[in-house]
């Protein structure tokens, strides 16, 4: 009801004072487009016409109003030839095979000192009507270098459908904290 009225009252006065329709509105836009109507003639669009100053003149632009170029270097990639460098951290995918009551997941470690661990787990893709059962973490801590991690997932239903998740536990430079993100997922697999 509510928004009834909200409509009644937002649409009443262009309804009662018109919306430019007929001569008398256009004739009246006509007198009155030299002193607060802005007038826009048909015709085809042209750019605008670029800046143009002269030598030794200022920009007419407060300081501080134009971005100003980055004095921060650019940042060298780390890593080797064995060991690629990984922007943000980012790991593409997780490939995984089910088996009867269990998954194994494997996935890419970058290999970078502030990795601390990895957090796997299985999530269900079957819907189940009430509370979903929790299959838990499993806590995988790196081995020294990059290259290719697995793990196996135990205690998943039989016959019931899965994607496998992993996080990466990072360690924070500036405190003891840590923080955890999800890096890859695996596609869905069945169970048998």
């Amino acid at each position: 009801m509510r928004r009834r009225w909200l409509g009644i009252l937002v649409l009443a006065p262009l309804a009662l004072g018109g919306c430019g329709g007929g001569s008398a509105s256009s004739e009246a836009a006509t007198a009155e487009a030299g002193k607060s109507w802005v007038v826009v003639a048909d015709g085809s669009a042209t750019p605008s016409p670029a800046p143009s100053r002269a030598a030794g003149t200022r920009s007419p632009f407060p300081s501080g109003f134009l971005p100003l170029p980055s004095t921060k270097p650019t940042p060298a990639p780390t890593g080797s030839a064995s060991c690629p460098p990984v922007k943000n951290q980012v790991i593409n995918g997780a490939d995984a095979a089910a088996g009867t009551t269990s998954g194994t997941v494997t996935w890419y470690n970058p290999g970078t000192a502030d990795i601390v661990g990895y957090r796997i787990t299985a999530i269900s893709q079957d819907p189940l009507l009430g509370e979903q059962r929790d299959v838990g973490w499993t806590v995988v801590t790196p081995a020294a270098g990059c290259g290719y991690m697995t793990a196996t997932i135990s205690g998943l239903d039989r016959g019931t459908r899965y994607v496998f998740s992993v996080d990466m536990v990072t360690s924070r430079r500036d405190t003891d904290a840590t923080f955890a993100k999800t890096v890859a997922r695996s596609q869905v697999v069945r169970t048998s």
